[in-house]
């Protein structure tokens, strides 16, 4: 028997954290993420973060770095609500216990708790760590198959219109991507007369999930040399944002016109995309 119980977003990470033989030292090496920053997460102090979107992003890392479903956390953290997991009942454990029990049994009970906690919380990451790894893979290569079909054409067909116009126009193109600010998330603006972009992530050699919000790449995909493109299409209007396990060899360009990540220092980095008019 189990019954679901209710946590904090600070709570559950803390916990993975623990799970993870992490201590909040470890933790700050492995995300660039500042001490006092990782414990307002942990006691569920957003205000102290700079802005939601950083709350957003370093959440988003601190899930990465433990291992757990970053998409349960941010759901929770945006609907401002706690984290429901399964625990496993102990009353009837606890019941046969005290039966038989006498002064040197019950101090061993605290111990049997702890590790049954323990236990629960290790089924619940990796129930979510098995279901995400199974749900992804046949997503993201039948939302690829289905961009790639439907934009083969069109970028076929620019790229000759583009070949007959002057090399005027074509340098004034190139400069239609713009990049800002600098560490570990960076904007970018991309100017175009069309309603949609199409965005190109490729790998040589490196190995890097990416996964971009509020698209079919909204559930990530593991660029390798195996697998070394992706593809997905943007609109107009609201930001979306770029994630990026590993920044290092990842080239990102928006309609062939590449965006410039180095000005991400860190290992992990998120750019925020925003297409508009020209």
């Amino acid at each position: 028997m189990g019954s679901m119980r209710k946590k904090t977003i600070g709570e559950v990470l803390r916990l993975a954290r623990i799970n993870q033989g992490l201590s909040l030292e470890e933790l700050q090496r492995k995300t660039d993420i500042q001490l006092d920053l990782l414990e307002a997460l942990e006691s569920d102090d957003f205000d102290k973060l700079p802005s939601p979107f950083y709350a957003r992003s370093f959440l988003r890392k601190y899930a990465w770095a433990v291992e757990l479903d970053e998409n349960i956390v941010l759901d929770a953290y945006d609907s401002g609500s706690m984290i429901t997991y399964e625990e496993v009942d102990v009353d009837e454990i606890e019941l046969s216990g005290r039966r038989r029990s006498n002064r040197k049994k019950r101090s061993f009970l605290p111990l049997f708790y702890f590790i049954l906690f323990s236990l629960s919380i290790l089924l619940f990451v990796t129930y979510y760590v098995w279901n995400y790894i199974q749900t992804q893979p046949i997503e993201t290569t039948a939302a690829n198959y289905n961009v790639v079909t439907t934009t083969t054409n069109a970028t076929s067909s620019e790229s000759t219109t583009t070949n007959q116009t002057t090399s005027t126009s074509s340098s004034s193109e190139a400069s239609t991507v713009t990049v800002s600010g600098q560490g570990d998330v960076i904007s970018a603006e991309y100017k175009t007369a069309k309603d949609t972009a199409e965005l190109q992530f490729s790998v040589s050699d490196a190995t890097s999930w990416i996964s971009v919000s509020d698209t079919n790449l909204a559930g990530g995909t593991t660029l390798e040399p195996n697998n070394k493109t992706a593809k997905t299409t943007v609109s107009k209007g609201s930001p979306v944002t770029i994630t990026l396990g590993v920044v290092k060899g990842v080239k990102i360009k928006i309609d062939n016109q590449e965006i410039d990540t180095s000005k991400l220092t860190g290992q992990t980095g998120w750019i925020r995309l925003t297409v508009s008019s020209k």
